[in-house]
């Protein structure tokens, strides 16, 4: 019985002090916390406006060229919000190249395999630093939404067309044109809509057709042409409720990282009276 307590005495002893030896061979980290800030805004070559998006559709990605101790890897991505703004207030200081993916022609397609100097900056402090890129395809309003109580739709009229003169990506076919509504939400998108409401489609026959207050009109789809869009099912006739709805469309354009992304119109609010 003896015995045993010793040896219970013997071990407790040896793991106090493995415990005490591993904890003096840790290190603190001493580092200051990263605090630079990186900001800015994705424009439209097209409107010159600010490019319109889904919500993290844009990814902003940077490359610590200054870092040396080993070789430099990229850094997390971080996103521009449905209008083209970014924000990022946890970089460490240094000197970057900067790349963004998004639904446009791309900046860099080999990136960072491939960097583009010019695109480089040191970024210490609070840094702004605008992009322009030309989207894949330009979406506007020609006569914006409303709504019809004939049928207890909403309406309007778009013009999709192509984005850029780059032949890389100006001959995409064109997929999905959808009309996205929602009632709850200011950011309709392809991301959040109402599906008892939002028009997908991804078919565009020649002979088109669509009855808007009971005539049928001739709806044919062609880039830089009129085209109307409205909303399936009946939105209740509620006076003073408030809709929102916007425009997306993409061609089968592969782009590096993101794929196949919507360009938008911008958003608009119908209220019924």
């Amino acid at each position: 019985r003896n015995k045993n307590k010793y040896s219970t005495f013997i071990a407790i002893i040896t793991v106090l002090l493995t415990a005490g030896t591993y904890t003096s061979c840790v290190k603190a980290d001493n580092y200051a916390a990263p605090g630079e800030t990186f900001y800015g805004t994705i424009y439209d070559s097209v409107t010159g406006k600010p490019l319109q998006m889904d919500q993290n559709e844009a990814r902003i990605q940077v490359l610590e060229l200054s870092w040396t101790a080993t070789r430099p890897t990229p850094n997390p991505d971080f996103y521009a919000n449905d209008t083209g703004y970014f924000y990022n207030a946890r970089l460490f200081k240094g000197f970057y190249n900067v790349n963004i993916v998004g639904p446009f022609v791309p900046m860099a397609p080999q990136w960072p395999s491939v960097i583009d100097s010019t695109r480089s900056l040191t970024i210490q402090g609070l840094v702004k630093q605008d992009y322009t890129v030309s989207p894949i395809l330009e979406l506007q309003w020609v006569t914006p939404p409303v709504y019809n109580p004939s049928d207890s739709s909403i309406s309007a009229t778009v013009t999709v067309s192509r984005g850029t003169a780059n032949p890389l990506y100006n001959n995409g076919k064109i997929t999905n044109i959808n009309f996205y509504i929602t009632g709850n939400t200011a950011y309709p998108g392809n991301a959040s809509y109402d599906g008892r409401y939002t028009t997908i489609k991804n078919s565009f026959p020649a002979n088109e057709t669509i009855v808007l207050n009971g005539v049928v009109t001739p709806n044919v789809f062609s880039f830089g042409g009129n085209y109307i869009v409205k909303s399936i099912g009946k939105i209740p006739p509620t006076s003073g409720r408030t809709w929102w709805a916007r425009v997306g469309a993409y061609t089968n354009t592969s782009l590096p990282v993101v794929g196949t992304p919507f360009n938008y119109t911008s958003i608009q609010q119908v209220t019924i009276k």
